[in-house]
């Protein structure tokens, strides 16, 4: 079976998970219900069996491209959501994962594939760089995620009459909590993407930086969590303040992404 079809299956399992989680929020009921949670686990597997024969027929990591680049972000944050909920069971997260996950699944099925036979592509450097950076992706997704989870709890808390969402939301505590560990676990694969990209181009191109915009937004971005992460730990600087910033911080991340698989050739693609 092509990795066409297998990306086809994919979509409509996250598809089924999307509907069940907005029409459970609409009705303020549980948003996780076993049907829910099997479309979105069968969607993963699906999905990694597709990214896996899409790896073969490329003949390189299938991180290239905004077809294959959309498809493994989305199988990223969709992996960083079950991990997620595994340890916290905090459904909530499902309202922006699933949709986010069915859009950027839906962007690779509409976008051909990348053709490049670029030999930069063939590095071991690809498979592991790549990996790390969306692993980064997911986790600071989550983060940004639950920081706008954050702001609207705040905002719905304020409120004198609040939504479906009040009863949906976790407390502003466990939002902020959750925004912290997510943050952690992203800072660290982002900044280990960061070291293989400047290996990976020293070694193909005989140097570390070439300071294309691609790698200034990687580097404001981890900046800016630097910032972030240093604020909480010595001065306790959470809530309004690190939600906002962390979401700052993932535009930055999404830039980045933006430009590898939109903007950038296919030999700049990844570093």
């Amino acid at each position: 079976m092509s990795s066409s079809v297998y990306l086809l299956l994919t979509l409509a399992l996250y598809a089924v998970g999307a509907l069940h989680v907005f029409l459970h929020a609409m009705s303020r009921s549980r948003l996780l219900t076993s049907w829910t949670v099997t479309a979105t686990l069968g969607g993963f597997v699906v999905h990694t069996a597709g990214l896996s024969q899409r790896w073969t027929e490329a003949g390189h990591f299938p991180a290239v491209g905004l077809r294959d680049g959309s498809s493994f972000l989305a199988w990223a944050i969709v992996l960083a959501f079950l991990m997620t909920y595994v340890r916290t069971r905090e459904a909530v997260l499902s309202l922006a994962v699933h949709p986010v996950a069915f859009s950027l699944v839906l962007v690779a099925n509409l976008t051909p594939a990348s053709a490049s036979a670029d030999p930069i592509l063939k590095s071991l450097y690809l498979p592991v760089h790549a990996t790390l950076a969306f692993f980064g992706y997911g986790s600071l997704f989550v983060a940004c995620a639950m920081g706008v989870l954050y702001l609207v709890q705040e905002r719905e808390l304020k409120s004198r009459s609040p939504r479906a969402f009040y009863y949906l939301a976790p407390s502003l505590e466990r939002c902020d909590t959750l925004t912290a560990r997510s943050l952690e676990v992203g800072f660290t694969f982002l900044t280990l993407a960061i070291l293989t990209g400047l290996l990976w181009s020293h070694s193909a191109r005989g140097r570390y930086w070439s300071g294309d915009p691609k790698e200034w937004s990687a580097v404001v971005a981890w900046l800016i969590y630097v910032g972030l992460i240093v604020a909480r730990t010595r001065t306790g600087w959470g809530g309004r303040r690190s939600a906002l910033l962390g979401i700052a911080a993932f535009v930055a991340v999404a830039f980045t992404f933006l430009w590898m698989t939109v903007l950038a050739g296919a030999a700049n693609a990844v570093r």
